[in-house]
C-alpha cells in the first residue's frame, strides 16, 4: 500500500484548465474519497494515478518512487493498483470464477494457487454461491462485487474506484458501502473513490479532499470537514450547509465574538476581526419560543426520518434561508423566531487565504 504523493499537478485539454497545481499527501492504508461538483476534476485526478492519463506539469510519487512527469512515466501494468470502473467492464462469455480468475493469468502462479486466491476473493465477496454464473445472470450489485473481486485479487496496494456505484439503487449502495469498508479493513489496501455523493464519501472514507474548479479546496477526516470547513463553498457543499455573513468583533483563543441579527454569539472559529461567514448545519438552528435570535416566516416543510425538515426566510439576513428540523408542522408563512446554537465562523477571505494550504491537501496519519 503505496504513500501517494502529488506536487503541483496540472492537467489540461486543449484550452480547459481541468486540474490546477494539485498538492495532494494521503497516508499508508487510508480510504480517501474525492468529492466534489461534475467537472471539478476528481476524475482526471483519479486517472492521473491510474496511469492513464499523464500530467502537464508536477509530478506523482508512490512512497519515494517517482511515477509521473511531464517527461516521466511509469505505465499503470507497473503502479500496483487495481481499478473499479463505472462500467464493471466484465467478459459477458466468462463465469464469475473465469472472470476473476483471467486478472491473474499474466502472474506467476501455479494452478492451486490461482484457484485458491479466486476462492478467497469470491468468498471475501460474497459471490462463492455465484461463481458458475455468467455477468447477464447477475444484478447490478452481483456485477460490481464480480469487478471488485477481480481487481482485488491481484492484491494490490492501491484500489481505485470511479463512481462503482452510481448506476445502483439505494438499498444496493448502502450493501456495496458496507462491503468496501469490511475489503479496506481486511487487505489493508490504499483506497481511492471518485463520488459526487457526498453520504457515500462519509460512510467510507478516512480522508476526503473536497474539489471545485480543478482544485482541493480542503482535505480532512469526515468531521473535521463538517464541523470545520475552511472555505465557503466546502461549508455549503458538505451536508448541504449555509454561510451567513457576519461582522466579527473579536477573537480569542478559536472563539470569535460576532452579532447575527438582534443577538450577540461566541463561536469558534478561525475568523480575524472583520466581515466573515458563519457557517451553519441544520442542527445548529432551532425554533424558540420567543422572538429568539432572527426573526422569520416559514417557506416550506417536509416530512423526513421523524422530524419535519422546516425551510425559513429570515428578515434581518435579507431573506436568507436557513433550514432547520422541528417536531411539528408549521403553516406556510407564519412568523417565528429562531436561535443559533451552534456553527464554525470563517473569515470573508477564506477562500484566497486558504488555497495554498487547502489545495496541498496534507494529512497527518
Amino acid at each position: 500500500m503505496p504513500h501517494v504523493r502529488a506536487f503541483s499537478l496540472s492537467k489540461s485539454f486543449g484550452t480547459t484548465n481541468v486540474l490546477n497545481q494539485i498538492d495532494l499527501d494521503l497516508p499508508q492504508g487510508s480510504f480517501l474519497a474525492l468529492l466534489g461538483p461534475s467537472g471539478c476534476g476528481k476524475t482526471t485526478l483519479l486517472r492521473l494515478i491510474a496511469g492513464l492519463e499523464l500530467p502537464d506539469a508536477g509530478e506523482l510519487r508512490f512512497d519515494d518512487q517517482l511515477i509521473a512527469t511531464s517527461g516521466h512515466f511509469v505505465p499503470p501494468e507497473r503502479r500496483d493498483l487495481g481499478m473499479v470502473f463505472q462500467s464493471y467492464a466484465l467478459w459477458p462469455n466468462m463465469t464469475v470464477r473465469g472472470n476473476v480468475a483471467f486478472a491473474l493469468q499474466s502472474h506467476r502462479m501455479t494452478l492451486t494457487e490461482r484457484r485458491a486466491r479466486v476462492d478467497q476473493m469470491l468468498t471475501a465477496t460474497g459471490l462463492l454461491s455465484l461463481a458458475d454464473r455468467r455477468p447477464q445472470d447477475l444484478s447490478g450489485g452481483q456485477r460490481q462485487r464480480v469487478a471488485l473481486a477481480r481487481s482485488l485479487a491481484l492484491r494490490p496496494g492501491l484500489l481505485l474506484l470511479d463512481e462503482p456505484l452510481a448506476n445502483l439503487d439505494a438499498h444496493l449502495r448502502q450493501q456495496m458501502l458496507v462491503q468496501f469498508r469490511q475489503l479496506h479493513a481486511e487487505t489493508g489496501a490504499t483506497f481511492i473513490l471518485v463520488t459526487h455523493d457526498q453520504d457515500e464519501a462519509m460512510t467510507v472514507a478516512t480522508h476526503i479532499a473536497v474539489m471545485d474548479r480543478g482544485q482541493i479546496q480542503q482535505m480532512g477526516c469526515p468531521e473535521d470537514l463538517y464541523r470545520r470547513p475552511a472555505t465557503p463553498m466546502v461549508a455549503r457543499f458538505i451536508g448541504h450547509g449555509v454561510t451567513v455573513p457576519v461582522e466579527v468583533t473579536g477573537t480569542l483563543d478559536g472563539i470569535c465574538d460576532l452579532h447575527v441579527g438582534t443577538a450577540a454569539l461566541r463561536l469558534p472559529g478561525t475568523a480575524k476581526p472583520g466581515p466573515g461567514w458563519l457557517c451553519l448545519h441544520r442542527e445548529d438552528v432551532r425554533l424558540c419560543d420567543g422572538p429568539g435570535h432572527l426573526h422569520a416566516r416559514i417557506l416550506s416543510q417536509s416530512f423526513q426520518h421523524g422530524h419535519y425538515l422546516t425551510h425559513a426566510l429570515t428578515d434581518a439576513l435579507d431573506d436568507q434561508m436557513l433550514t432547520l428540523l422541528v417536531d411539528r408542522p408549521l403553516t406556510t408563512h407564519t412568523p417565528v423566531g429562531l436561535e443559533i446554537t451552534g456553527g464554525w465562523v470563517i473569515g470573508r477571505d477564506a477562500d484566497k487565504t486558504s488555497q495554498a494550504g487547502a489545495r496541498r491537501g496534507a494529512v497527518n496519519a
